[in-house]
């Protein structure tokens, strides 16, 4: 039936329908700049959600577990075998995107016997001269670059809104308190906008969960890459303390 292209075209957009339904309720992850480097955050109802990827390379990631644990073996693997071949100064997301993970996803995508990958990816990385970039990369092998921060979500309404704030927000100029705050409520925010304006019957659940029931029912995981450490890993996860810091500093206000 594929010899045809209108039935080719209309299984490309029945997969496009099945993979947006799937990842639906998936909740965001958000990568700011701050003073000292950039921070990712998100959460997620068990581990998984962010990940170091190679010195200078975070991965947040959104989806099937399954799929985004491929994922992120392959960008490691990819990563690990760039810096052999070449210097662990060429190990780049740009590079990684655009010769190796990007094909292969639209590859897999547009072969519609395959089952499709059910992820998102926000990649976050921190160039010699600590300048953060980032990256969005979609199910089908689309991605983009990021300029001041970006956000992946399962509804595309929530991820919109949010990067739309995100660019009137100074995060560059903020200590990581202050941007660790601010992400939190970006988080809140974008989903309460558009759940407001939702059709009640037909609302995603977890469009409706606030921070205060979040901290309760799911794990928080942040990590930030840092350009001021002395260490000689710049990616840290945030230890317990700080995120109780965090949870009493966004539940009070």
């Amino acid at each position: 039936m594929f010899e045809e292209p209108f039935r080719w075209m209309e299984a490309i957009s029945t997969r496009h329908s099945y993979v947006r339904e799937k990842l639906q309720g998936g909740q965001p992850v958000i990568a700011v700049p701050y003073q000292d480097g950039a921070l990712m955050l998100g959460f997620s109802p068990q581990p998984g959600k962010i990940f170091e990827v190679y010195d200078r390379i975070a991965m947040g990631g959104m989806g099937h577990p399954a799929d985004v644990e491929k994922m992120r073996m392959t960008l490691l693997d990819m990563a690990h075998l760039e810096g052999f071949n070449r210097s662990a100064q060429d190990v780049t997301i740009a590079r990684m995107l655009q010769f190796g993970i990007a094909p292969a996803l639209k590859q897999n995508f547009e072969e519609v016997q395959r089952a499709p990958y059910l992820i998102k990816l926000l990649l976050l990385e921190l160039d010699p001269d600590g300048k953060p970039n980032f990256f969005r990369l979609n199910y089908d092998g689309y991605w983009e670059t990021l300029n001041q921060g970006g956000s992946i979500a399962g509804d595309d309404k929530v991820m919109e809104w949010i990067d739309k704030k995100m660019e009137e927000t100074p995060f560059a100029t903020f200590p990581l308190d202050k941007a660790l705050t601010e992400v939190c409520k970006l988080w809140e925010e974008g989903k309460n906008q558009i759940a407001r304006g939702e059709d009640k019957e037909d609302e995603t659940p977890e469009l409706s969960i606030g921070l205060k029931e979040a901290f309760e029912k799911w794990n928080l995981e942040a990590a930030v890459l840092s350009a001021s450490t002395d260490r000689r890993s710049i990616y840290r996860t945030l230890n317990p303390k700080e995120i109780e810091k965090l949870k009493t500093a966004v539940l009070k206000q």
